[in-house]
Formats: structure tokens, sequence, C-alpha cells
């Protein structure tokens, strides 16, 4: 996102939830990185440059799972991923999202340190469906829907080299969006080749999907490639705010499913599978193979089910394109219900209270059932406690207080860590005053960085150094001549303003002496269009002590003063975000006592490792540690869910 467009602070999640477009304009204010440096060569190539590492890979071999069930006691699990939400705007009761953060915790178990992998939303999708860490076109959500080039890393061996089994972009660590690719090659495995392997049956079960704005008969990029669910390559989204960019397909009022939240079209290894059919890929909502359809009876119940809400339903869209639940009310089981355009946590909540019961009232969950309601990321990334920039210090006392703890946490070896291994598409380097030059796995997301705090593109020149700790300046005075208000009105419309601008001093015709820029919301006007970006900005105009104040005169343009690390705490040079943030996490199953909570560190890759287990895929799979594990899933010493989980084991 441009200066135009930042994350708003948790503290108005109620009031502003993510919007697509703020993903999509979030990437000209991060480090757009051109070129790249090589793992084992940037620091030989480029002068006071050091690649991260990290002292967790180690020589000793990993432990038994410490699985908290008995492998094959689940049958049954459907996982409901939903969009862009911090743990604290979800499950402390901040929002009006009662049934997630109250009803259906007290049924289960809550995690309350579930981590994403990544930022935006592709990359976290890739990251539970194979263990593959983000890289930069995910991170994009895929700038164009073509292969991803490259090859994957079988140096040594799991406990000597941590990138063994990953994916590496030919384009390079680092490489600049658009120059990686986004569908990953037949060579990559996903849990649902594993789980086909080991005769299990799976559904991926997409809200909207195939109506009019996402045609079967969709371009793909190889040949033998079948739908899946891909995007329409060939035009750009379908509500005009964009011809490049997210990945070509977007939502609309007839629409609203898109395919970077559905992990099926990004690997030619379901791609050419053949499983790309009723069997395997459904609307949610179907009348023949839908979620309903197929949980009247356990034989039609798939051993795995990935559901996949709309960009409404999943709490994506603050302003939906069309309606809440779009299709869910056709089942004549279900009450009548008003149906508007209210989205965030009110409409994930609306899904949530019609999907569960249905599962829960089945007969395949009745024997052995497990639903997981996870997100994808957390929106803003950090989880706030009383001083919000306070940052994580109740959540990790062992760890610094800083950005970097809230943004990623696994549990490896039976130790919670505040890190995720970064992958070689997505490397930390620090030049010799130590600022972080590359965004890593959490894409720099939600942090004011300067724009030159990247790598040279040529390893010759000297290390940049950011501006901030390097020279001692700060963000500038911006002048937003956008921005208008009435006379005697304490309210300034400015398309320009962003969460991290409050506090900062305002001058300008009909400003009074002493105003600061208060409290801020950004509104998406929907629809978008090329020449309206999506959102209108304003804030209030207050004095030193939060009072509200009246503009003198009418209002064309104001200037906002310079900001310093003393005022903007998210002015972060030496930190990067390596995660997807704490989103937190729900289970519910007859395995689980109710009301049960974890503070346990899991994340994607825990999950995708504790989906492995409980369905023993390593009898047909072995994976890359003989124990059925993928990707990060195989990381020596990772923590599936455990006992803290699992606590009725009996059933």
């Amino acid at each position: 996102m441009s200066p135009k467009r930042a994350g708003l602070m948790t503290r108005f999640a109620g009031r502003r939830q993510s919007t697509r477009q703020d993903k999509g304009r979030l990437r000209g204010r991060r480090a757009i990185l051109a070129g790249f440096i090589g793992l084992a060569s940037a620091a030989a190539l480029t002068a006071g440059i050091s690649v991260a590492s990290s002292s967790a890979w180690q020589h000793t071999p990993p432990p038994a799972d410490g699985l908290g069930i008995q492998p094959g006691k689940i049958k049954h699990v459907w996982l409901i991923i939903l969009e862009n939400k911090a743990y604290d705007a979800t499950f402390t009761g901040l929002n009006n999202n009662t049934y997630l953060w109250q009803t259906l915790p007290s049924q289960g178990a809550l995690l309350t340190n579930y981590y994403g992998t990544g930022h935006s939303s592709l990359d976290n999708y890739v990251s539970l469906a194979s263990g593959q860490a983000p890289e930069v076109d995910d991170q994009d959500d895929c700038p164009a829907y073509t292969a991803f080039s490259g090859s994957i890393d079988t140096t040594g061996s799991l406990s000597t080299n941590p990138n063994f089994g990953q994916f590496t972009s030919a384009a390079g660590p680092n490489a600049a969006p658009g120059t990686n690719g986004c569908v990953y090659p037949a060579s990559v495995p996903t849990l649902f080749n594993q789980l086909d392997a080991a005769g299990l049956s799976w559904k991926g079960y997409a809200q909207d999907l195939d109506n009019p704005e996402t045609p079967n008969t969709a371009a793909v990029h190889s040949a033998g490639v079948q739908y899946c669910g891909a995007p329409d390559s060939t035009v750009g989204p379908t509500d005009g705010s964009s011809t490049t960019y997210p990945n070509p397909s977007g939502a609309d009022a007839t629409d609203q499913y898109v395919a970077k939240h559905f992990p099926f079209p990004w690997f030619e290894s379901i791609l050419k599978s053949g499983d790309c059919d009723a069997a395997h890929i459904a609307n949610l909502f179907s009348s023949t193979d839908g979620l309903y359809h197929d949980l009247q009876s356990e034989a039609t119940t798939p051993a795995f089910s990935w559901i996949s809400p709309n960009n409404c339903s999943d709490g994506h869209d603050a302003v939906c394109h069309g309606n809440n639940l779009s299709g869910g009310f056709s089942d004549p089981n279900t009450p009548n219900a008003p149906l508007n355009s209210t989205g965030g946590l009110h409409s994930a909540d609306l899904f949530l209270q019609h999907v569960v019961p249905e599962i829960e009232a089945s007969p395949a969950f009745k024997d052995g059932g497990l639903i997981d309601i996870t997100f994808d990321e957390a929106y803003p990334p950090f989880t706030y406690s009383n001083d919000s920039f306070v940052n994580s210090k109740d959540e990790a006392p062992d760890a610094a207080t800083s950005i970097l703890d809230d943004s990623a946490g696994e549990t490896l070896f039976g130790k919670g860590v505040n890190w995720e291994p970064t992958g070689p598409n997505t490397p930390l380097a620090k030049n010799a005053a130590g600022d972080e030059l590359y965004p890593g796995p959490g894409f720099n997301e939600y942090l004011d960085r300067p724009s030159d705090c990247v790598a040279q593109t040529v390893p010759s020149q000297p290390a940049s150094q950011c501006l901030l700790g390097a020279a001692g300046t700060v963000p500038a005075a911006r002048t937003d001549a956008g921005a208008t208000a009435a006379a005697d009105s304490p309210t300034i419309i400015d398309p320009s303003v962003v969460a991290t601008d409050e506090g900062r001093t305002v001058t300008g015709t009909g400003i009074p002496a002493g105003a600061l820029v208060g409290q801020i919301t950004d509104t998406p006007t929907v629809p978008a269009t090329a020449s309206d970006p999506g959102e209108v900005g304003f804030f209030t105009l207050v004095n030193a002590q939060g009072q509200a104040l009246d503009t003198t005169a009418a209002v064309s343009g104001v200037t906002l003063g310079a900001r310093t690390p003393a005022t903007d705490p998210l002015y972060d040079a030496t930190d990067a975000t390596t995660g997807g943030g704490d989103t937190g996490s729900v289970l519910i199953s007859p395995y689980i006592k109710p009301g049960t909570t974890s503070n346990v560190y899991y994340n994607h890759y825990s999950w995708l490792r504790t989906i492995e287990d409980l369905f023993q895929v390593a009898k047909a799979s072995p994976g890359l540690d003989g124990a059925g594990h993928i990707g990060y899933a195989a990381q020596p010493g990772l923590a599936p869910f455990g006992p803290d989980v699992f606590t009725n084991p009996a059933g």
C-alpha cells in the first residue's frame, strides 16, 4: 500500500476491516525488491550485509511427535478458513462477533497463540496446503497466473539444510514481484496428494465457485491443467479496481469467490491429478454436491473438507460487493434471514452460525469429527495488550519486546519461539548498521519502513542503510492536497490519511492552532472504480487533550507534521515482520473438552503436520522425514497439536 493506505490498528478493527484494495495498494509503500542476492553469497557479494540464520536448526534428531490423540481416532476434518483478523479483533469481544469469540470456544479449544506464516493471503494458503514458505509472488497475491519456475532444494538433509524440500525460485531470493510465478510444478506435493496416496477422500468447497464471473473456461498456464477454481487470467478484476492486481479474479455483486483464497489451482500436482472434478471441488452451497448435501450421510462426507467462504463471508471485505451468505439460504432447512452487504466479522459470524451447526449435526462429525476455524493471517499482525505498542511483552516474556515478537511463532523441541523459517525465496539480511534489508515472509506489512531500506540491486555497490537508525532522520511532513472540510466541522475528509498518522500536527487554512490528527477511519466505497480507488478516508481534528476541534473556515488541503520515532511506534528499521501474526484458532471435536484454552505456539506448519499425523499419511507418503511430513511441516522438532488441544482423548 502507498502512504495513502496503511493497515489500521486493532483499536480501529470494529470500525473497518481489510478490503482487497487495501492489500493491493499496500505494495507500493513497501520496498519493492528488484534483483536478488543469493543466500550463500550475499555476504561475500555485498559489503556489510549478512544473511540471517537460525540456531534452532540442530543436528539432534527430532523426538517422536507429541500428537495429543491416537492416530485414526479423528475420521473427518473440516477446515474453515477466514480472513485477515488479529487475535485481539476476534477473540476478545472487541467486535460484535459473539458466535466466534464466545460460542465456538465454549464448545471446544481456543488456541491463543496460533500464527499465520506470511502476508498477504495466497502465501498462507500455500503454506497450509504444502508446507512451502512464502515466496514473493505469493505474498503479492499473484500478479499473474503463471507457472512458478525453479527447483526443489535437496542439498544436504533436514538436519543440515533449513531449506531442504523447499521450492527455490529460479529468479533468486527476494526477486521482484511478477518475476517468480505462482503455480507450483507437479514436483511439489500437497496434503491432498498425500490423502490421495493414502486412499482418503477429500473435497474443497468454495462459496460462489462457478458463478458467472468464475468461468470453467478459465485460461491456464500450461497444457493439461484443469480448472479447479483457477482465475481467468485473460481479464482483470471484474470490479474495475485494477487490471493487474491482485490475481486475475475479483469479487463483485454476483460472484464473491476469489482464487487467492482457494489453494487448489496453485499446484500442478492437483491440477494435473484428475482431482479437479465434482468429487473434489464444489460450490459450497450446491444442492447436488455441496457441503449440506454431502453431510447427510457419513458415506458421502469426505475424510477432509476444506471450506473457503467467499470474500464477504470470510470477513475479508468490510463492505461486501454482494449479499451476505450468497447462496447460503437456499437450503429449505435454514430459516429466512436478512441479507445485506455488511462484512467483516459480522458476516463471518453469520456464515459460521449457518455452517458449523450443520456440520455438528452430521453423522460424520459425531463419529470422530474435528472442526477447525482459523484465519489466514492477522490484520494487523500484532497482538496488543493494555499499552497497544508494548508489543507481545505479556505474550512472550522470554523474548525481546518488539514488533518481531508477534509476527511469527511455533513450538520447536518443546520450546515456543517467536520465529519461523524464512525459506529460500524471502530470506532476511541486515546491513552493517543492523538495519533489516529484506521484508521476510511477513513482507514488512504494516511497518512504516524507509523506502531505501533495501539491499542494493548491484552487489558491487556499498550496502544501503535505512534512513532511521543510520542517518537518524524521520518521515517528513506531508501535504494532503485532497483534504477537505466544511467550516465549523471537526471532520476532515482526507483520502491520504492512514492509521499511523494519528497524533501528527495539522496546519492549513481553516485549521485552528494546536490541531492534531485524532481518530482515523477509512471507509471502503462499493463498487470501486478506476477513478475511485475504493476508500474514503477521514479523521477527527483534536487538541492535545484529545478534544474535538472545529475548523474556522472551509478547508482545502492540509499539512501533516513530521513523524518521529517517539510518536510512531510502527516505524522500525531493524526488524522485519517474519510471519503472519497471531490470529488464534478454534477447534471443536468429541476429543476436545469444551472450554479448553491453549497458549502453546502453533502455526500453519503445525496444522499441516497435525493433519498428516491424524490421517497417518506416512503409510503411503513418507514425506521429507519418513514420517509423512512435507515442506516445513517436516521441521525437526516441530510440534503438532498436542494434549493441550486434544484434552479428551477417549472421545
